[in-house]
């Protein structure tokens, strides 16, 4: 998936009254980007050991998010005051984060891997709630419920299946701890949220993570032999860090801005769906009818869950 809520920012519901069509079509595009993620991760587990791959990804990725968000905002500073909590906001949601979210896709099926990371929203609601932060309505309990159902019914499903990765069911249970920590991303980012730009917060967390994926990754990554890095390696690579990491984040915050959260999450209902579909075409994932099932109870869960309040920490979480 790679980050943050957008609406409790700069993001909001409001919205012009004739938004561009090919806003829609930059929207759609994103699900595909996210989705492909699943793919991209696996390809490059062939070459890659997870702290190898994100110190070459953020080798790349950084350098772009830091040029897209001045010229985007001219600005990227944040007031001494911040920088605390910066850092320790930057550790758990991308340092820790980071390094679970590869490895439960390379140990998971695409199928169960993107259902589980799209939980988020609903793990945002239960961090909340035992914060002590917001009530859950009736509908909101309903959609928890759904959806932990359906989540149970993926990894239950999963557990069934006949052709699995290496490390499966410790594939399912990083995953489900990455759809935690990716929740509480946004219940977390709040503070942060209300001074800075979803962008700005995005960059600067990414850029501090950075600092400890690059090095601590780069022995692995330096024993890759490059020169013999096949073509789709390197263009999984590219997807990887740029497309995901910033194009799709870009054009997400900017549906956030001009038809407001509500409308734009719809879009991330799309990825585990997505991703399913492209695992079964390109490299021949077939999950089980159980998790088929589990994936539509979530997404209804979902649904319900997020839509029930446009203010729910969790209801705008965008992808990987």
């Amino acid at each position: 998936m790679a980050e943050i809520s957008p609406a409790q920012g700069a993001g909001t519901d409001a919205q012009p009254a004739t938004p561009s069509p090919w806003l829609y079509v930059l929207l759609a595009t994103v699900p595909l980007t996210w989705g492909f993620n699943f793919i991209s991760l696996k390809v490059l587990k062939q070459d890659f050991s997870v702290y190898g791959l994100l110190s070459a990804r953020y080798a790349l990725m950084v350098v772009a998010l830091l040029a897209t968000a001045w010229a985007i905002e001219r600005d990227l500073t944040i007031r001494r005051e911040h920088w605390r909590y910066l850092l320790g906001f930057a550790f758990v949601t991308v340092i820790v984060y980071q390094g679970t979210f590869a490895a439960g896709v390379f140990y998971t099926l695409a199928a169960e891997g993107s259902l589980l990371i799209s939980t988020a929203p609903i793990w945002a609601l239960v961090i909340n709630r035992v914060l002590g932060w917001e009530r859950l309505t009736r509908r909101q309990v309903v959609g928890t419920i759904l959806g932990f159902v359906g989540i149970a019914a993926v990894i239950l499903g999963g557990l069934e299946a006949t052709e699995v990765p290496e490390h499966h069911v410790f594939g399912l249970a990083i995953m489900t701890l990455a759809g935690i920590l990716w929740a509480s991303y946004a219940v977390f980012s709040r503070p942060l949220l209300q001074h800075y730009s979803p962008l700005k917060v995005t960059t600067w967390i990414h850029t501090i993570g950075a600092l400890v994926l690059i090095p601590v990754g780069a022995p692995a990554a330096l024993s890759v032999n490059w020169a013999e890095l096949p073509a789709v390696s390197w263009l999984c690579l590219i997807h990887f860090s740029l497309l995901a990491g910033v194009y799709a984040f870009v054009v997400w915050y900017r549906g956030v801005a001009t038809i407001g959260s509500s409308k734009t999450v719809l879009f991330q209902y799309c990825v585990p769906i997505v991703a399913t579909m492209l695992a079964y075409l390109l490299l021949g994932e077939v999950p089980t009818a159980v998790q088929v099932i589990g994936i539509g109870v979530t997404l209804v869960g979902l649904n319900l869950a997020v839509s029930s309040s446009r203010r729910a920490a969790g209801a705008e979480i965008p992808g990987e």
